[in-house]
């Protein structure tokens, strides 16, 4: 019986140390840049011919820990260059901006420019929850300070389209894709959890941890994804699903890369043209943290 008693004990404790608590372990004054690289691929039916459009994304991002308490961590984040290329196969270059770039008579190269260096404070869970994000609306107002914008009017009209992709709440959403894949309880390898982020791009994941060494970490994760966008004229709804493969430093629970492939399907309702158009969007993203 006393054997017994021994063996289960002993099965106890290595079920017990076969679990990890996943989470950052970050410190103030910690710092580290992520170079974000991503190719979409829009196809839009036409009345039966496919129209292209290809979007390459350069973003580059650095985070510093500013507090540390029990449950949260709060940083501030600066974009160190933004850079977008958006052209079609028929129709060849159809913009390019870059934040380094000299010419300062064009406007989308300015916008770009007013984002650098404009902190942004995060405070984020240690599972990378996204608790808040404050300070969009500086990015906002340093954009048209930096193209030289000041017609009230134009302001207006503009800073709707801005808010949706630098405002507070699109920001949280932006963030949570790249932090949020920490569970609760502590897993072993071969476990699974579930969490969701909300926004012009939802999820709804399944993380897995594949790997757990004292060198590597490894996670993937499988999802349903929406993604939409509204506004005045043009309603987008569209349904599919990405996979993400996520390398980790398990001195510090920060991603060494993570990749992320996705398709998404659905319709473009242009309203002020009464018309509907089949979309089709694929994407590639990684993120990679600089040395």
């Amino acid at each position: 019986m006393k054997s017994r008693f021994l063996c289960f004990l002993l099965l106890i404790s290595t079920i017990s140390l076969a679990q990890t608590k996943l989470e950052y372990k970050l410190s103030v004054g910690d710092n580290f840049t992520v170079q974000q690289e991503a190719r979409q691929v829009i196809t839009q039916d036409l009345n039966g011919i496919d129209q292209i459009i290809e979007n390459d994304l350069l973003g580059i991002m650095h985070f510093k820990v500013i507090d540390s308490e029990e449950d949260t961590y709060t940083m501030e984040m600066t974009f160190k260059r933004l850079k977008m290329l958006m052209s079609s196969p028929s129709l060849g270059e159809l913009s390019n901006s870059d934040s380094d770039s000299a010419d300062s008579s064009d406007v989308a190269n300015m916008l770009f420019k007013g984002l650098l260096n404009v902190p942004v404070i995060i405070i984020m869970e240690k599972t990378g929850k996204i608790k808040s994000v404050t300070g969009g609306e500086n990015l906002i107002a340093s954009m048209f300070a930096s193209a030289g914008m000041d017609q009230p009017e134009i302001i207006a009209e503009s800073k709707k389209q801005m808010e949706k992709q630098f405002g507070s709440a699109a920001l949280t959403n932006s963030f949570e894709q790249i932090t949020y894949i920490y569970p609760i309880e502590p897993v072993a390898v071969g476990n699974q959890w579930t969490n969701r982020y909300v926004g012009n791009m939802s999820a709804k994941n399944i993380w897995s941890l594949t790997e757990n060494s004292g060198n590597s970490i490894k996670i993937d994760g499988s999802a349903s994804t929406t993604m939409s966008s509204i506004d005045e004229n043009i309603i987008m709804t569209l349904s599919g699903n990405q996979k993400t493969s996520i390398s980790v430093d398990p001195s510090n629970g920060l991603f060494k890369e993570i990749t992320v492939t996705g398709e998404n399907s659905g319709n473009t309702l242009f309203q002020a043209q009464n018309m509907t158009i089949p979309t089709d969007i694929k994407s590639i993203i990684t993120y990679k943290i600089l040395k």
